[in-house]
């Protein structure tokens, strides 16, 4: 089968010293500590073959090109790459697909050769603390397709049907094409579901929301605030474009450095709140080193921060301006639980995510993909087949 592969050198950092599990698996905890030099490549491979009963063979049909994928391939001065997380070499990247399953395992009930499925990212390990004590999403020892096992860049992936959810709902409201484009954005989307109504829960409809960033995360919570009836939705993207997608997605009003400086938007958030600020904002900026400074000077009394963007250098946090407002902060990350409900809100007509597309590529263009997607100014690449 054709894929996009990204190889590397296993050097570890002087005075970084991989554990036994690491070196017999040929994977890093914190893939900066260990890969060295990495490169894209289009490659032939064989084609995967299931490997339980309760396995999937899944045909992609789209798949998403993410900032933490291109993390894996950029490199600090030493060449070392930037991604902090799990990372296996060489790897077929990808964690954001979606496809139709062309062959089911004997055991596998709930799915059929011909169904559309997106794919969760995440296989938690059922062994760990954080899995025993049902907080999956904070696996301690579970695989990640596209980081440490291979990923949907590709013709085909082998998936747990587990965790193959089933995109059938999606038919009426969307043609074919558009089923897969929106399972390539379930993982984004799912991870703002997740942030927004199980951690922190305290979204209520007639709520004020300010989202900074509006990448796929930001985009996605505009989206997902408005669908949960909040009175207004400011957004703030530095990016010039970005904020005009927040209001295709919903958003009353978005600004970008173009319109409006950073150090600005406490002033002109109170004047569109009539004084009294925000009820909840949302950090999808990626930098909260950067942007809590500004989140919390546009609290409403009582108000919170749900931070949802990873990354970006460490800033400093005055924990005065929080407490003065009676405000809290909630953090989150990981989808498992929150493609459901973003497949039904799709196919209910309450969001729909696909209008942050900015580019669609074929698998034999995918490195062309790449490029494009380095491209701030587009939100969402995705690498499709027909």
């Amino acid at each position: 089968m054709r894929a996009l592969v990204v190889t590397g050198d296993w050097q570890p950092r002087p005075g970084y010293v991989p554990d036994e599990e690491e070196i017999a698996g040929r994977w890093a905890r914190n893939a900066s500590q260990v890969w060295r030099h990495p490169q894209w490549a289009a490659a032939t491979l064989p084609d995967p073959v299931l490997r339980s009963a309760t396995d999937v063979l899944v045909r992609v049909r789209a798949s998403g090109v993410a900032v933490s994928t291109l993390r894996m391939t950029a490199t600090d001065d030493d060449g070392y790459v930037t991604l902090p997380y799990r990372m296996a070499l060489p790897l077929v990247p990808g964690h954001e697909f979606a496809g139709e399953v062309v062959e089911v395992g004997s055991a596998v009930r709930d799915l059929r050769v011909g169904d559309a499925v997106a794919v969760e990212t995440l296989r938690p390990c059922g062994r760990c603390p954080a899995c025993r004590r049902g907080q999956v999403n904070a696996c301690l020892d579970g695989q990640f397709a596209g980081f440490d096992i291979d990923g949907g860049l590709a013709e085909y992936a082998v998936v747990p049907s587990a965790h193959a959810r089933s995109l059938e709902a999606l038919r009426e409201r969307f043609d074919d094409d558009g089923v897969f484009q929106v399972g390539a954005l379930c993982e984004p989307a799912a991870i703002v579901y997740n942030g927004l109504f199980e951690v922190d829960r305290h979204l209520r409809p007639g709520m004020r929301v300010g989202v900074l960033g509006c990448g796929p995360l930001g985009l996605a919570a505009v989206a997902l605030a408005r669908a949960a009836g909040a009175a207004r939705v400011l957004a703030f993207d530095p990016v010039p474009g970005r904020a005009g997608l927040a209001e295709l997605l919903g958003a009353d009003r978005g600004w970008s450095e173009r319109d409006l400086e950073p150090a600005a938007l406490p002033s002109v958030v109170q004047d569109e709140t009539a004084g009294r600020g925000v009820d909840v904002v949302v950090d999808a900026s990626g930098a909260p080193g950067e942007v809590l400074p500004v989140a919390q000077h546009l609290l409403a009394i009582g108000g919170h921060v749900v931070h949802l963007g990873v990354g970006g250098p460490p800033g400093s946090f005055r924990p005065k301006a929080t407490m003065g407002r009676a405000a809290t902060h909630a953090f989150s990350m990981g989808h498992i639980g929150g493609f459901d409900p973003v497949i039904a809100l799709h196919a209910a007509g309450r969001i729909d995510l696909t209008p942050m597309v900015g580019g669609r590529w074929a698998l034999h263009e995918g490195l062309a993909a790449v490029e494009h997607a380095t491209d701030k100014r587009v939100a969402k690449t995705l690498v499709v087949q027909t």
